[in-house]
């Protein structure tokens, strides 16, 4: 699957299927502070994620 890291770096990687939880944990990246979309659309952390799909992993901003 082809990844978009927050950092704007793309990758791909050769898992598949697995949760958006299970591909947080795989890249060390913390679930609340993200968001992650497939096609466009936010996806839920329970969301089964296939080799073939795009995914774009989003930083989220906290702030006052």
């Amino acid at each position: 699957m082809k990844i978009r890291l927050p950092s704007g770096k793309t990758e791909d990687i050769d898992l598949g299927p697995l949760t958006v939880e299970e591909l947080l944990r795989e890249l060390d990246i913390a679930q609340g502070e993200v968001l992650v979309s497939r096609d466009g659309e936010i996806i839920p952390e329970d969301t089964i994620l296939n080799i073939d799909d795009n995914i774009r992993i989003m930083q989220v901003v906290f702030g006052g």
